[in-house]
């Protein structure tokens, strides 16, 4: 939020980490424990004129440490727009669902007297967005007392956020969760531990949850061949494959929108249909032990591993693309 009082969509409350800020205000530049350890140009120092005339500039988590930019010859393409503009957006468009992830409420409220969960109840009832059930809305936090101000709206889904990796949650955890939230979005690498660049095992932090009756959403996905397991074969559809068939989780959240669209509208997720190329997740065992059957599509040879818990051994099969009725043979032995 600004100063004065406007909400309005960027990833980070320091301005510096999505806009030309530091150039244009370095002036205003500080260091905010409660907020972060590095030093940066913060939005409540600012207001809404002086942050519309900053350029937004496309980011990437790799371009810093291993020079891997994202479309630099659009990097300061667009604008910043308003929390109310955007939902305008997404309703002239008619999108599936709006996510509004709030962070920082506490201090924005202590330390700037700005209310941000009262600003973001407001523009979704001016946009009649809490009188429907077309649209899915979901609120996003990692302060439970954010997500418990939202309460009053059935048709919104509420999910707590937790950033840290984890490897389980208590059941103590899971109870008090369910007081403020229906879901809960999880660190990928909470759900799928690697070693050496190679996927081990999932871990059961997906089982615990749904066992909670909680939706489970993963953060972050990313289309950047650094940023996938080698098992993956640099390929992001894999790994969206191996999370929403392979761990079933509830949806996922990425950086890359088009990508997931794709996997979304291609007709090979469904393994149900007798197409000839058939998309499964990646080959992971359970943390408890429990191996599950996963394979990978090469171009036009479905390379299916098989490991029987029995024997503790490997058995690797080579199917010819067309040879359907095998591979269905395959995976009802599994």
């Amino acid at each position: 939020m600004s100063s004065d009082g406007v909400a309005f969509c960027l990833d980070s409350i320091d301005l510096n980490s999505g806009t030309n800020a530091l150039t244009q205000f370095m002036t205003r530049s500080e260091t905010v424990p409660e907020l972060q350890s590095e030093t940066g140009v913060f939005s409540p120092r600012l207001t809404w004129e002086e942050i519309q005339s900053l350029k937004p500039e496309l980011k990437s988590p790799f371009g810093n440490s291993q020079g891997l930019y994202r479309n630099p010859d659009n990097k300061d393409a667009g604008k910043l727009v308003t929390l109310t503009e955007f939902l305008e957006l997404a309703k002239n468009k008619a999108t599936t669902g709006i996510l509004i992830n709030i962070r920082n409420a506490p201090y924005l409220a202590s330390k700037a007297g700005l209310d941000i969960v009262g600003t973001v109840t407001s523009a979704l009832k001016n946009a009649t967005l809490d009188q429907q059930s077309t649209q899915k809305i979901m609120i996003k936090s990692d302060d439970t007392s954010v997500l418990s101000k939202f309460a009053d709206v059935k048709t919104y889904e509420r999910a707590f956020s937790i950033e840290e990796k984890i490897g389980f949650i208590t059941k103590e955890s899971l109870e008090e969760i369910k007081k403020f939230a229906d879901g809960v979005t999880v660190n990928r690498d909470s759900v799928i531990i690697a070693r050496n660049f190679f996927t081990q095992y999932e871990t059961s932090v997906i089982k615990d949850l749904k066992a909670a009756n909680l939706s489970v959403y993963i953060h972050f996905l990313r289309n950047e061949f650094s940023s996938l397991w080698l098992d993956y074969l640099s390929d992001p559809i894999t790994e969206i494959a191996t999370y929403a068939m392979g761990a079933k989780v509830n949806g996922i959240m990425t950086d890359f929108p088009r990508t997931a669209s794709k996997y979304i509208r291609c007709p090979c997720t469904d393994t149900t249909n007798p197409n000839p190329y058939p998309i499964f997740p990646n080959l992971l065992s359970r943390q408890d032990g429990d191996w599950i059957c996963r394979s990978l599509v090469l171009s036009t040879i479905s390379c299916m591993i098989i490991i029987r818990k029995k024997q503790q051994s490997e058995t690797l099969i080579y199917l010819q693309h067309d040879s359907q009725q095998a591979i269905t043979d395959v995976q009802n032995d599994c």
